[in-house]
């Protein structure tokens, strides 16, 4: 059985900014008419991040959590990188620019929580600790779907790799196995996370035959 990704907050309209207000009722940001004082960013700017408060603050409120439940990851970073998923390429520099990291490191860490979420920023950063017997078992589960069946399978912290079907498994905090694959010398996120090992492998190995997902072209 495999789970849907994090849904992510729609952003918040005009429209429904004039519909929170009672309608008929001009938006804070509409009746500015000039470039804000420094250190202020610009008005386009502010209206990304009025849109992505009220969209995270609408997710909370169906889920105080957040997600983010025995996630052991820096909570900036994923909420940088759920910026980033939500609001694109646009604004990728400047967090990658927050992160100290490289752009590409940071749409990789937008490309996991489009997938799944917090859980997935956490197993993208870093190798965690995992049970061997969890890993051993996923290993059988996957062996009937491997290209070669007889080359060996490394185990190494909470992954999987089959070097040469170019396929990794990252075994979560949240319990679920991520699929990644290898392009251009790098572990990217390659799909949806699920419960069975052997769903996440083979999800894995369609992507690798398919276009590309939303880490398509992510060089790091």
């Amino acid at each position: 059985m495999s789970t849907s990704p994090a849904t992510v907050p729609p952003p918040v309209t005009d429209a429904t900014e004039h519909g929170a207000a009672g309608g008929g009722v001009l938006p804070v940001l509409d009746a500015v008419d000039g470039p804000p004082p420094a250190p202020l960013p610009s008005v386009d700017v502010l209206r990304v991040l009025v849109a992505d408060a009220a969209g995270r603050a609408a997710a909370l409120l169906d889920d105080p959590w957040g997600g983010t439940a025995a996630v052991p990851a820096d909570a900036v970073t994923v909420d940088v990188a759920r910026f980033a998923a939500l609001h694109g390429d646009a604004y990728l520099e400047a967090a990658a620019a927050h992160l100290g990291l490289t752009v590409p490191r940071t749409r990789q860490l937008a490309v996991a929580y489009r997938y799944g979420g917090p859980a997935a920023v956490a197993t993208h950063l870093a190798p965690q600790p995992a049970d061997p017997e969890a890993l051993a078992a996923a290993e059988h589960a996957v062996q009937p779907f491997r290209p070669a069946p007889t080359a060996p399978v490394e185990r190494h912290h909470n992954h999987l790799t089959d070097a040469p079907a170019r396929v990794q498994l990252r075994h979560g905090p949240d319990g679920l196995w991520h699929p990644y694959v290898e392009r251009y010398g790098d572990w990217q996120p390659a799909a949806a996370p699920h419960a069975d090992p052997a769903e996440a492998y083979r999800a894995a190995r369609a992507a690798l035959r398919g276009p590309g997902g939303p880490g398509k072209g992510a060089r790091g």
